[in-house]
């Protein structure tokens, strides 16, 4: 076995650590699973082995499935073949669940995807006191959805809603909350992740799911006639059909699946999940989102399109012209990297509404325990909210983001320009508007370049680079390195 070890002790508990022979961070590939196959069938068969600890020999718990692979996967697996690789890892967990020795999980950092179902397959789960030990089930944002019993494990364990919640979203879970939630057991720190798992396989002989006990229901799920449950369904499909149309079908499978799997038996459920997956691998949307998002902004990255030969920058204080969602979104990014803001609107009664989405961002993180309370303090002192453009003075960098007019875009070039020092570079926001001619309003038309986001600036990780037709290398240089400090991916 290359990518797991096992030990197994004289007090009968047997210690499988997952150990990628061969990547930095655990992953799901097929022989990762044949591994997995063979020593659970080992653990199973050995009359001596009463309990057993899944722990990890990385920094972090277990990642999901190498994305190069499910890319390949589009292009060489038919739908049947997809199918089959969605099978086999849900043999291996239900193996594991139903061998008749409980299993514990000791998670020692993230767990996501593959590595998150994983845990899910195991009677109880340790997860380590660090806010970098997040959990989650990211797969939406892959056009993908949860394809090892994620769909059909998560709402059984803490109930359809909050379920649909974690799936529907890909959100990862700090520890605390995780805890609230009902997706870990227990938190404890690092170095006694182990011992307490221990502790529990001690005072526990037992290992049967609640799913698994024989006339075992959910109670909210007694069939899609019963009105509230049919009706619940309904409005969940029209959200999904609102926020993401009709082009994006991992939703709505997502969907389907909670809600036609949670009224079967569990092996007949996971096998409707393998068919939802199956078809969504083998859709160009997935594709493409896993290509363009994942695998191209690795280059990205690596700044394979950033001119030669120009030292590398910081920006330590920007300017944010305009306080609407696009520019209160731009100064909360930025304050989170550690730069000084300054919010510009027309007045500062704009600004400070600018301001307070930060505060609500920040608020909402704190209640979730993936932010201390003063972590926000000081990263919302940062962003300085105000209508007086000589506030700009001192800014390596300002983006524009006004209202869409090319009139309003040059008068605001023009004041801005007027107290920015001559190294600083002015970057537009625009989406529809020539760059070559906005440039026309400034003295520099050489440090000016369009740096557009996207909405919601804080959720989404690209940034559309447009180059005018006199950008320097120098500004575009400097621009790939902000959009680096704020951890966006640029595409130029």
């Amino acid at each position: 076995m290359r990518h797991i070890k096992l030990e197994k002790g004289a007090d009968g508990v047997a210690v499988l650590t997952l150990d990628n022979a061969v990547e930095s961070m655990n992953v799901v590939s097929a022989e990762w699973l044949d591994d997995m196959n063979a020593a659970i069938a080992d653990l199973r068969d050995d009359e001596s082995v009463s309990g057993v600890i899944i722990a990890s020999g990385k920094k972090a718990f277990m990642a999901g499935a190498d994305l190069k692979l499910m890319v390949e996967g589009y292009e060489t697996m038919s739908r049947q073949d997809a199918y089959g690789f969605s099978q086999k890892a849900t043999a291996m967990h239900r193996a594991l669940e139903t061998m008749g020795k409980p299993v514990a999980c000791a998670m020692n950092g993230l767990a996501l995807g593959g590595g998150f179902e994983l845990a899910l397959a195991c009677h109880y789960r340790v997860l380590a006191d660090d806010p970098r030990a997040v959990v989650g089930l990211p797969e939406v944002n892959l056009g993908l959805l949860p394809g090892s019993g994620g769909t059909q494990r998560l709402p059984r364990l803490i109930g359809r809603k909050k379920g649909l919640d974690l799936l529907l979203s890909g959100r990862s879970v700090a520890p605390k909350e995780a805890l609230e939630l009902g997706i870990v057991d227990e938190i404890a720190a690092v170095d006694q992740l182990v011992e307490r798992a221990r502790q529990w396989l001690a005072t526990n002989p037992a290992a049967e799911r609640i799913w698994d006990v024989k006339g075992y229901a959910i109670p909210e799920m007694r069939g899609m006639i019963v009105p509230e449950i049919a009706m619940d369904y309904s409005i969940h499909v029209a959200k999904v059909a609102g926020k993401h149309g009709y082009n994006y079908p991992a939703p709505a499978a997502i969907l389907s699946c909670v809600f036609e799997g949670l009224q079967l038996p569990m092996d007949k459920a996971l096998s409707v999940e393998s068919k939802y997956f199956a078809k969504l691998l083998t859709d160009p949307v997935a594709r493409n989102i896993i290509r363009t998002t994942f695998i191209s902004k690795q280059a990205a990255e690596k700044g394979a399109r950033r001119p030669a030969g120009i030292a590398k920058s910081e920006v330590g204080k920007l300017g944010v012209l305009g306080a609407g969602m696009m520019g209160a979104g731009i100064a909360l990014v930025a304050a989170k990297a550690g730069i000084d803001v300054v919010l510009i609107d027309r007045d500062t009664a704009t600004a400070e509404k600018g301001k307070s989405y930060s505060e609500k961002v920040f608020g909402k993180a704190v209640q979730r325990g993936k932010m201390t309370q003063d972590k926000a303090d000081a990263t919302l002192a940062r962003i300085i909210p105000t209508d007086d453009f000589a506030l700009l003075d001192g800014c390596d960098l300002v983006v524009e983001a006004v209202f869409e007019d090319m009139d309003i875009k040059a008068e605001t070039t023009q004041k801005a320009e007027a107290v920015l020092p001559d190294s600083a570079i002015f970057a537009t926001n625009t989406s529809t508007l020539p760059i070559s001619e906005l440039a026309k309003a400034s003295k520099r038309p050489e440090q000016y370049i369009g740096l557009h986001f996207f909405s919601p600036v804080d959720r989404m990780g690209l940034v559309e680079v447009i180059m005018g037709e006199q950008t320097s290398d120098e500004t575009l240089a400097k621009s790939l390195d902000f959009i680096a400090q704020i951890r966006k991916t640029p595409i130029v």
